[in-house]
């Protein structure tokens, strides 16, 4: 597979080295990534021995991330991004000190209300699109999201010092609790 890799150094010192290649959205390691793989370095979120979940994880750097940070993590993405995937995890696997591994999943708002319970935390990190109709996509997305889940954005102070931008917002999302009747 043919493409050209983006480092990403860990403050333990070597580097994440992850493919990318042109072909679409889920190819290239994003802004939004770097700034959740950085967030989770600075061990504001313990992730050893955790069970994590990456939705829409493109190249893994995310997901790969957390498994370097003893989390035993599931990458999902679309079908045509699992040869991608598996040689992310592939070229990163002597960093691991979780599990990783890569599957394809239905569409994520489905997705995220079959796999989650009241005690899971989901972080969703993005960078916030001003152009055509990203934003109403967003706004959408955002509302049909908080019919089953509570959003709280994670305060940009919060974030890695030197990965961060006004931008880039990471939500901490879980499931609302349903009141049981009387």
């Amino acid at each position: 597979m043919s493409g050209f890799v983006r480092e990403l150094e860990l403050r333990s010192g070597p580097s994440l080295r992850l493919l990318q290649r042109s072909g679409g959205v889920g190819c290239v390691v994003w802004d939004a990534a770097l700034v959740l793989a950085k967030f989770l370095e600075t061990g504001s979120f313990p992730l050893s021995r955790r069970a994590v979940l990456e939705l829409g994880s493109g190249t893994g750097a995310v997901g790969i991330m957390a498994a370097t940070l003893g989390a035993d993590v599931t990458l999902t993405d679309l079908q045509e991004l699992q040869e991608l995937l598996a040689v992310n995890i592939d070229n990163n696997r002597h960093l691991v000190t979780g599990s990783v591994r890569a599957e394809s999943l239905e569409p994520l708002l489905k997705t995220l209300r079959e796999l989650t319970g009241p005690d899971t935390c989901v972080l969703c990190c993005y960078e916030q699109r001003t152009e055509g109709r990203n934003p109403e996509i967003e706004r959408r997305y955002l509302e049909l999201l908080q019919v089953d889940f509570e959003l709280e954005r994670v305060p940009l102070d919060q974030h890695d010092e030197q990965f961060r931008s006004e931008d880039i917002h990471i939500l901490s999302i879980r499931r609302k609790t349903k009141n049981s009747p009387l």
